[in-house]
């Protein structure tokens, strides 16, 4: 028996990019589920795919009615995650990678957990996907000791502050809209910078020990990729998500807590420039490029605190960088 006019309790929004060999695996994986179709929602957000994704999406549309699928031209990851923020209904949203899926029959559990609690946010475990392999990952063993444990937004983040993966976590979509908290468009890392000013808003918050996300890892993923081009700009979105966080830090000053996660992260931040300028490959005209914007925004020489080998890697980096750079190449081989 179908249920008019039943509340819309959580929505699951998808970015798609490019994801032909995922995207149903993603859509069907959030579509069966244990929630009645009026209880929940699927927006998947097409930011201008030109490989088939756009063609899989129409195809699976007319089956189910709580689908609703978006076109867009290529706005990147943030834009595209906004997008279907702003066409959400649902209490809740849940932002999921199009190359990724979830556990099916899960969303009873989830929805029961959020309410029985009055949560403003849940936090999941989750599983790695390689080459075939699921592997879990539990992100907070420790608190497995306390599985009733209530957090507000600061002290998760004064805790967990690395632990900033948007799909793990399940919020309430009035946190963005009452406050006008949207993705940064057009950088990498929108995780890293937008997850402070959610946790300056959340007063409940609790972890769903379940691994009920499927991270897929695969050769094409950004982070396995050999573009220099990409390398540079990622270097960039880091400068970006530093500089909004020490924004951030100066705005929320008062909240001690979560400016000493902040602070954290940006520590971690230069821990991530060096540990890019060690373990890839740049040719000297890349390089120059790379130390000239690293320069050109107070993080260069870098500032990454390291101990054992990497320590030296950053003072030879610091002393000479393409030198360094060359003979880290050589060692390589």
């Amino acid at each position: 028996m179908v249920v008019k006019n039943q509340k819309m309790k959580i929505s699951l929004i998808i970015a798609a990019y490019n994801v032909e060999s995922f995207i149903e695996k993603c859509i069907l994986s959030c579509l069966h589920q244990d929630l009645s179709n009026n209880s929940f929602e699927v927006i998947v957000v097409d930011d201008g795919s030109t490989d088939d994704t756009a063609l899989i999406l129409e195809k699976s549309k007319s089956d189910f009615s709580n689908l609703k699928i978006i076109k867009q031209k290529n706005s990147g990851l943030g834009a595209t995650r906004n997008t279907g923020l702003l066409e959400a209904k649902g209490d809740y949203v849940w932002f999921i990678d199009g190359d990724d899926y979830i556990k099916e029959n899960c969303l009873i559990q989830i929805t029961n957990f959020l309410n029985d609690r009055n949560l403003d946010c849940c936090v999941l475990d989750y599983n790695v996907v390689s080459n075939k392999n699921i592997t879990q990952d539990s992100l907070f063993q420790e608190s497995l000791e306390n599985k009733s444990e209530i957090f507000t937004g600061e002290n998760y983040y004064y805790k967990y502050y690395e632990k900033n993966y948007t799909w793990i976590f399940i919020f309430k979509k009035s946190i963005f809209i009452n406050n006008r908290i949207y993705f940064r468009e057009r950088i990498n890392m929108q995780d890293s910078e937008i997850l402070p000013k959610i946790m300056y808003n959340i007063k409940r918050l609790s972890f769903l020990h379940r691994n009920l996300y499927y991270y897929v890892q695969h050769p094409n993923s950004f982070t396995n990729s050999t573009d220099n081009i990409k390398r540079l700009n990622y270097f960039n979105s880091i400068i970006q998500v530093k500089k909004s966080l020490e924004i951030q830090s100066i705005d929320l000053k008062n909240q001690q807590k979560l400016n000493i996660g902040i602070q954290k992260k940006i520590e971690s931040l230069h821990t991530i420039i060096l540990f890019h300028l060690t373990f890839f490959k740049y040719d000297n005209k890349m390089m120059q490029r790379i130390i000239k914007l690293l320069k050109s925004n107070d993080s260069y020489p870098l500032k990454a605190t390291t101990n054992g080998k990497m320590k030296f890697v950053k003072i030879a980096l610091n002393i000479n960088p393409f030198v360094t750079n060359w003979l880290i190449q050589i060692i390589r081989k």
